[in-house]
């Protein structure tokens, strides 16, 4: 037999236990081939078959040789039988992909599911990103490898560090242009840790930092730029000067200049904080009561806005939950207004969905005019299909029925004018949002001021157009009744005017602000030495030098109701008559002139002291001036005079 015929008999034979097995319910094992495969083998198969192929057209004389297709047929049957002689059905490509799909959408329903059941918590959802803290690195991501910072001649060279040295910082890097690095009286210390797990840290400062600082309150008061130049010059990180500084250039439009002020007084902090601080690490907090952490909540502020100016949505949106993670409870800059719009901005849609759900309770996200509508835009945006896009339009309608003010507020910055069902609906009229309460204007003001890009757009226009106009024409009693529950809610939600709604509205620009140190000041505010006490009160005299805004700061019994030339004039030559002797006309530090002058007046206070020890009050009498003791020869003579 030649082996083509052994090998269909062997095929038959291993048929018929293939049929044998179907009945049985164990599965067929097939055994793996052991060792490595002849790739040649199928080479000495087509051999097989053209010598077979040839002995029988032999034998039957035929000459036709057989066609591809037969050889085909007679592979695949050769592969059933291998197979236990089971016909197999080929799957075509559109039945596969529908088998795909169906597959992928149960494996997404229960990752949706999943995801519902471990919905990320607060403390996950402001976890900060210490990557996002470089805008220029933003703007690279964003332009891409083409991109090539324009650099004037000679920045290259300052920016480069020497060799052994690098960029260090946790939040901002520091760069070589700036001051070198030493010790100006600003330190950090733990103060306390709650059951909860809290720490809670306190900026602390010197006698010497706490000097400068009264000097600033003295600059500020009167607007004395001159005086904050001469303590910058002296202490390059104080950080109420950087500020005061990074605010005088951006009035100058030295955008850079001023964000790189800003960045010297965040990277400061950061060097000199406590070495258990982790301005990352959600249980880390500082209090905004306390008057020296204040510097610090308003330079990561600053250093915000400055991000979005740059359009760096994703740094802005980090900065703020970092703002919003050091004081969580109260959130004394009122970062939950305004951290939604650069969310949509940075494309965080789905992050604002979390967020909403996971501090609705804890923050009352729904009283809040902003996050319903940037619930809505999320939707909208996420959606994939009919039925989603009609949730994102049911929560925006949801939100005008609650907040219609938000509506008018957004279509008088974006110049729209609406169609006639809208402007016949009372509820859209101006009159109506000119009646709503302060506080809850000034929110409306800043959410339609920092979204009102997001809204622009043609696609969102017009889903903002489109539910506007079904509220309008809206007949329902339960929508109508809703609209009327809500405008009296609003009333008593915003009838007092929170402090902290009004202290980001000073630093928005959105409203005057008083004190660019110490905006809407906490009235159950601390600090570490008064303020009020050293002649800052309404009406005192104006300074205008550097000396005597100096002396007015560290005179310990300044009254107001005098001036200074006043209080100096009976001691005036004695003091000019010191300062010459201390100061003898060398270029001299702006700390040298502190010490000399603290100097006298200390010597001053004794002499005061040691005078009024002299005066022997009466009661109900004026007091009485003793006679000054004579020498000792005299003191005979002068009891007799007595006498």
């Amino acid at each position: 037999m030649s082996k083509s015929q052994i090998k269909r008999l062997h095929q038959q034979q291993e048929a018929e236990k293939a049929n044998l097995g179907e009945e049985e319910e164990e599965p067929v094992q097939v055994q793996q081939r052991k060792g490595p495969a002849n790739r040649f083998a199928f080479f000495d198969d087509e051999d097989e078959s053209n010598d077979d192929d040839a002995k029988s057209e032999e034998e039957t004389g035929s000459s036709q040789p057989k066609t591809t297709a037969d050889k085909k047929k007679a592979k695949k049957s050769k592969k059933k039988g291998k197979k236990g002689g089971a016909e197999v059905v080929e799957e075509t490509e559109n039945q596969m992909l529908a088998r795909m799909a169906a597959l992928n959408a149960k494996e997404s329903k229960k990752a949706a599911a999943a995801s519902a059941d471990q919905a990320p918590s607060v403390e996950e959802l402001m976890k900060v990103d210490m990557k996002m803290f470089d805008m220029s690195a933003e703007i690279k991501r964003k332009l891409g490898k083409a991109f090539k910072e324009v650099t004037t001649p000679g920045a290259t060279e300052e920016n480069r560090w020497p060799p052994g040295r690098r960029a260090v910082g946790r939040i901002v890097k520091n760069k070589p242009k700036w001051f070198p690095e030493r010790d100006y009286g600003l330190s950090m210390v733990q103060t306390d840790e709650t059951k909860d797990g809290a720490v809670w840290f306190h900026l602390k400062h010197n006698k010497n930092y706490e000097g400068r600082e009264r000097l600033f309150w003295l600059a500020e008061a009167q607007m004395n730029p001159e005086v904050v130049h001469e303590i910058f010059s002296d202490t390059p990180y104080h950080l109420n000067s950087l500020l005061m500084m990074a605010h005088m250039n951006r009035m100058n439009e030295d955008f850079n200049q001023g964000a790189d002020l800003i960045e010297r007084g965040i990277w400061y902090v950061d060097q000199y904080a406590a070495p258990t601080f982790e301005p990352f690490n959600w249980r880390h907090r500082l209090d905004y009561t306390d008057y020296e952490n204040r510097a610090f909540f308003l330079l990561l502020h600053r250093h915000m806005l400055n991000a979005a100016h740059k359009r760096c949505w994703e740094t802005a949106w980090n900065t703020a939950k970092l703002i919003f993670k050091l004081d969580p409870t109260g959130d004394p800059l009122a970062i939950m207004s305004i951290i939604d719009g650069y969310a949509l901005k940075a494309k965080q849609f789905q992050w604002v969905l979390n967020t909403y759900e996971a501090a609705k309770s804890f923050k009352k996200l729904n009283l809040l005019p902003n996050w319903p509508y940037s619930v809505a835009l999320a939707r909208h945006a996420l959606a994939k299909d009919e039925g989603e896009h009609e949730t994102a339009e049911k929560e925006l309608r949801l939100a005008i029925r609650h907040f219609p003010s938000v509506v008018v507020q957004l279509m008088d910055n974006l110049q729209i004018n609406p169609d006639s069902a809208v402007m016949n609906c009372k509820m859209f009229t101006s009159f109506v949002a000119d009646n709503e309460p302060d506080s809850l204007k000034l929110l409306v003001k800043i959410y339609a001021k920092e979204t009102e890009e997001v809204w622009k757009q043609p696609e969102i226009l017009l889903f903002l157009e489109n539910s506007t106009r079904r509220v309008a024409v809206s007949s329902d009693k339960q929508e109508i009744d809703e609209c009327s529950e809500w405008r009296n809610k609003r009333k008593r939600m915003y009838a007092s005017r929170s402090p902290n709604v009004a202290r980001l509205c000073q630093l928005l620009d959105v409203v005057p602000s008083s004190s660019l140190s110490d905006p809407e000041p906490p009235k159950n505010g601390r600090c570490g030495y008064e303020r009020d006490a050293h002649g800052l009160a309404t009406g005192q005299p104006v300074v205008d030098n550097l000396v005597g805004a100096l002396i007015h700061s560290l005179m310990p019994n300044y009254e107001p109701d005098r001036t200074l030339q006043e209080q100096l004039g009976r001691h005036s030559e004695e003091f000019m008559r010191y300062m010459a002797e201390h100061l003898d006309g060398a270029r001299i530090s702006f700390t040298e002139i502190t010490e000399a002058i603290t100097t006298w007046l200390d010597g001053r206070n004794e002499q005061d002291r040691l005078a009024a020890a002299n005066v022997v009050p009466l009661d109900g009498h004026e007091a009485v001036e003793l006679p000054e003791e004579e020498g000792e020869g005299e003191g005979e003579g002068a009891d007799e005079n007595r006498e």
